[in-house]
Formats: C-alpha cells, structure tokens, sequence
C-alpha cells in the first residue's frame, strides 16, 4: 500500500490493510442438515459468501452439500444438504464488512466499499490441503465413471470445512462437466470426494479450504 492504514500482528502478517477487505464473519450458529439457516446479516456481496460447517464427530459418515438462498447483493440464507441427518457449527463469511459497531473503528476502500468494522469478527484460513490419494472407481449402468479420493483429517485443529468449493460442479479437460460429492468420513479420519462424469481423468487436486473465526 502506497497510503492509508496497515496493521501488522506480532509474527509480521498483515492483519488489516486499507486497501484490502478482511474475510469478515456475517452469520455464526448452529445447523441442521436439510434444514434452511437464516442469515444474522444480509451478505450484501455479488460473489456468493462462504460457508464453513465443523460436525460432531459422531462416528458416522456423512454427506454434505450447500444450497444458498437469495441472490447476489442480497444472500440470506443457506441449507446444507446431504444425509443422513447430521447437525454441528456453521459460519457465513464474505470479503466485505457490515456498519454493526457503536464505536471503535471502521475503514472504507478507495471505491468506497466498507472494508472493516469492529464490531464484526474476522476469519482466517488455517490451512488448505490437496493431497489427495485415489482410492477407486466405480461405473454406473448408464456409463457415467466416479472416481473417489481422500485425505487425511486431523479434527482436533478446531477449524472449518468450507463447503462451497467441494459442491461445485467441475470441468473437465475435455470440456465435460464433472459432478462431485464430499463427504466427511468419522470413522476413517478421511475426508472423501467423488467426481462423476463420462470421461473421467484420475488427475485431482481441489483444494480441501479450512477456516476459523478470530477470537
């Protein structure tokens, strides 16, 4: 940054920079598989937030996917999906900022885009892994390929899972979409995903996104 404020933290990171949003925290509780979360605050960004779940480790396996509702400028919902029932902690974050605090210190951009608020928490990658190991494939009767990989999971770190990337649909290099699927494995501290298509390259290396709030 040529001008404006920057704050460094004891180990040398940059904690907040005028020039940059922070991923601030817009809705913080708990959720339940199949049922809708309403936001705490409109996320009012055209991207779609992210969505971070931490289940109890109940020695099942689970599936999980995210169906967000509303629309860009104006998110304000969100229903994690996938069986069987299962239920934990959930946050919603976005890189933008709400004007909540009476008092303390709030910071625009040049665009005039909020940047920071006090009075909303910040959240921060912990650690992104992509180490995948195939394990196998499958066929189905119509010929649809899915291959399926995992990775090892330490849940004692006491971050999040985000969700949004491990639903998505993917492309292939021969332009075909690849559907996947994640699943959070209790009983083999493994997280698991498949992708599902015609042509299936075993190549696959999606980052696996965890995430914690600011204390």
């Amino acid at each position: 940054m040529s001008y404006g404020l920057q704050v460094v933290n004891d180990s040398g990171a940059i904690s907040l920079d005028s020039e940059y949003a922070r991923l601030c925290v817009f809705h913080k509780g708990t959720y339940t598989s199949g049922a809708s979360v309403v936001f705490q605050n409109i996320v009012d960004t055209q991207e779609p937030p992210l969505v971070f779940i931490r289940p109890p480790n109940n020695g099942s396996l689970i599936q999980m996917g995210v169906l967000l509702e509303g629309s860009a400028g104006a998110w304000t919902g969100v229903t994690v999906t996938g069986g069987p029932v299962h239920s934990g902690n959930i946050f919603v974050a976005a890189f933008s900022s709400k004007p909540l605090a009476t008092y303390g210190l709030r910071m625009w951009g040049a665009d005039g885009k909020q940047l920071f608020d006090s009075g909303t928490q910040a959240a921060v990658f912990t650690r992104v892994m992509q180490n995948w190991t195939y394990t196998h494939s499958t066929q189905s009767g119509q010929g649809l390929i899915t291959n399926w990989y995992s990775i090892p999971m330490n849940y004692s770190l006491g971050d999040y899972l985000m969700l949004n990337n491990g639903t998505m649909p993917m492309m292939g290099g021969n332009n075909e979409s690849r559907r996947t699927g994640l699943q959070w494995d209790f009983p083999a501290s493994l997280i698991r995903i498949s992708v599902t298509t015609v042509s299936n390259p075993i190549y696959f290396r999606l980052q696996a996104v965890f995430c914690k709030i600011l204390s």
